[in-house]
This record gives C-alpha cells, sequence and structure tokens, in this order.
C-alpha cells in the first residue's frame, strides 16, 4: 500500500500568501466603508501599494506552491491549485485596472462640450474642470420630462438631489470605495443633455463615460 508524503509546512502557508492580497483589499474596503479611513491609506496605501506588492509575491509563492505539489499532486495539489488562482486573479486585476487607468478617460464628461449643463448644489465642487466627450456618447434628440430624467437617473444607481422641471441632479457613489460622481441632466426643447462629472481626480478606468452612457441610454428607452 503506497504511502503517501505527508504535506510540507510550508505549502499552506504559501497558500495562504496567495490569499492575503486579496483579504487586504477587502479590509481597505471595509474599512473605508465602515471604518471612515482615509482614501489616502486604503486605496493608495493599502490597496495600489501593499496589496499589489504582496500579489506578485503571492504570485511567487504560488509557483513555489506549485513546484512542491509535482511530488505528490493528490495530497498537495490542492493547496497550489488554490494558491495559483488566488495570485493570478490578483495579479490579473490588477494588471487588468492598471490598463484601464492608463488609457486618457475624461472624469468630467458631457453631450454637449459647447455649452455643457451646469451643476448647481455641488458647482463649487467642479469649478474650472472643462467637460469633454466620451465615444458613442449623444444627447438625446427630445424633450424629455423631469420625471423621466430621474428615472433614467435612478436606474443608473444615482440618487436625486434637486429636480426642476428643467434639470434634475444626482450623485451616485461607487459600491467598492464608495467614489462619488455627480450628474446632471438639462431639458430644453429639442434636446436633453447630460453631464457626469467624478469629485475625485483619481484615475477611474472609464467609469464615468460608462455612467454617463448609462444615463444615455436610459433615457433612450424613456422616450
Amino acid at each position: 500500500m503506497p504511502i503517501r508524503k505527508p504535506v510540507p509546512a510550508l505549502l499552506p502557508w504559501l497558500t495562504a500568501l496567495a490569499a492575503a492580497p486579496a483579504v487586504l483589499i477587502v479590509a481597505a474596503i471595509a474599512a473605508t466603508r465602515f471604518g471612515g479611513v482615509d482614501l489616502s491609506v486604503s486605496y493608495d496605501l493599502l490597496t495600489w501599494t501593499v496589496a499589489r506588492i504582496l500579489a506578485w509575491v503571492g504570485l511567487a509563492g504560488a509557483l513555489a506552491a506549485a513546484v512542491l505539489a509535482l511530488r505528490d499532486l493528490k495530497g498537495r495539489g490542492p493547496y497550489a491549485l488554490a494558491a495559483l488562482v488566488l495570485a493570478g486573479a490578483t495579479v490579473g486585476g490588477f494588471v487588468w485596472r492598471q490598463g484601464q487607468d492608463a488609457a486618457p478617460n475624461p472624469r468630467d464628461v458631457t453631450t454637449n462640450v459647447d455649452e455643457p449643463p451646469a451643476f448647481s448644489r455641488v458647482a463649487a465642487l467642479h469649478a474650472g474642470s472643462t467637460p469633454q466627450t466620451c465615444p458613442d456618447l449623444s444627447a438625446v434628440p427630445t424633450q424629455v420630462l423631469a420625471q423621466q430624467a430621474t428615472s433614467a437617473l435612478v436606474d443608473a444607481g444615482f440618487v436625486i438631489t434637486r429636480a426642476t422641471t428643467f434639470q434634475v441632479e444626482a450623485v451616485h457613489e461607487g459600491a467598492w470605495f464608495g467614489f462619488v460622481t455627480d450628474a446632471v441632466v438639462r431639458i430644453r426643447p429639442g434636446r436633453t443633455d447630460i453631464r457626469v462629472a467624478a469629485r475625485d481626480a483619481r484615475p477611474d478606468g472609464g467609469a464615468t463615460c460608462r455612467l454617463a452612457a448609462k444615463i444615455a441610454r436610459n433615457l433612450e428607452a424613456e422616450r
């Protein structure tokens, strides 16, 4: 009867090392959302500095775990597989997001760069910002109702902060680190324009454009 080789004590530690970056990111998100920790600590330091370094260290550890598992795939393989999946997913996520952030994604976008809609309550937060356009983002060529604009914003995940007959304003809070984005829909005869602006100066990976496009699609669906 074959004797199974014991699992090296190092193997579970290498698997834990591969999981450490993901655990740290979850802790950073929780600290931001529920503990009031500043983004400079939770996002810039813990996530994009410490966790990113740990991700590459964890990948090296996962490769070492795979080498150790070659001598007994049945007994050691699950540890190595878990380490490779965790480390690969974490490193892949960082690389993908870095690519997204490297693209020239504007954080203040509108369907009318010549005469962008203006914010009222949060105007000071976006003072001096010059709205740009996004690919495939265009005005709605009709005058929608304020109720339709409200519905389009709510369906895009925004909370309404001000609504009048010809303008509706709203705010959106990101699901992970709570990055805040403002939106305004301006209603005029024959045309409805959108403006979406992020409050934070950090790269957003195209999130502002995606939110604006979602509002535009919702408005088109309301017509």
